[in-house]
């Protein structure tokens, strides 16, 4: 999916001229509460340093995207187009700078994340969206531990199941059962019935075997990561609160 999110976003780069005129794009690594603020709720991979956001400037329009490897970037676009996608430091420079492409030409909003009480209050209207349109009983996997919505969700589904790459994450408590480890994606693809997975799925390469595995199953990514892709390949985003 990235290869061709990166293949449309640069036919917009060349088709509003934003490669000739050598646009400069910042990217930074910005600090927990910079990005989230104060939530409600403890336990965001922010808040424990674990992993950061980094943000991409293009003539005011910004685009920020999760990583565990953050790194800086000034340069032409062209210039980020030619990086090999085969880190998760160059993938989510590619990501944050298309999600700020797509918001300077008006094409997405909710390029940056939620704070204070958004991401509690993004978790409750995710939870009513998809109690809303499932089956109550349905078995439901939730990939990429976000603290507010596993708890939302948990309390909604009675069939629930949550993985995470982080080790200080995995065997947490959580409503029902604990978060077990991404070890399992594959089993615990196969049993879902509805999938919600972190858009930084997108950056650190799963994406693609996630899709594939969920096959028709419903697919729903959260996040601002995945705010570009999302519109692009017509995948189903829940990021209520985000700005």
């Amino acid at each position: 999916m990235l290869e061709e999110l990166k293949r449309v976003w640069y036919d917009k780069v060349l088709k509003h001229g934003l490669a000739d005129e050598r646009v400069i794009i910042h990217t930074r690594p910005l600090k927990s509460e910079e990005v989230i603020g104060k939530p409600t709720r403890a336990g965001y991979p922010l808040l424990r340093g674990k992993e950061v956001m980094i943000q991409a400037d293009l003539r005011g329009g910004l685009g920020q995207a999760f990583t565990d490897e953050p790194s800086e970037f000034a340069g032409p676009a062209s210039e980020l187009q030619g990086l090999p996608l085969d880190t998760n430091a160059s993938t989510a420079l590619l990501v944050a700078a298309i999600n700020a492409t797509y918001a300077f030409l008006g094409l997405i909003d909710g390029t940056r994340h939620c704070r204070d009480s958004g991401p509690e209050d993004c978790a409750t209207r995710t939870a009513e969206y998809l109690a809303g349109r499932h089956d109550l009983d349905m078995k439901v996997l939730m990939i990429g531990f976000q603290p507010a919505i596993a708890h939302h969700l948990a309390k909604r589904f009675r069939l629930f199941r949550v993985t995470d790459m982080d080790s200080e994450t995995i065997g947490k408590l959580i409503v029902r059962g604990s978060v077990e480890s991404y070890d399992r994606n594959l089993e615990a693809l196969e049993w879902s019935d509805t999938v919600i997975a972190t858009g930084s799925t997108l950056v650190n390469g799963s994406i693609d075997e996630i899709a594939r595995r969920a096959g028709g199953k419903s697919l729903y990514f959260y996040g601002v990561t995945i705010a570009a892709a999302a519109y692009e390949l017509g995948l189903n985003r829940l990021c209520y609160e985000s700005k």
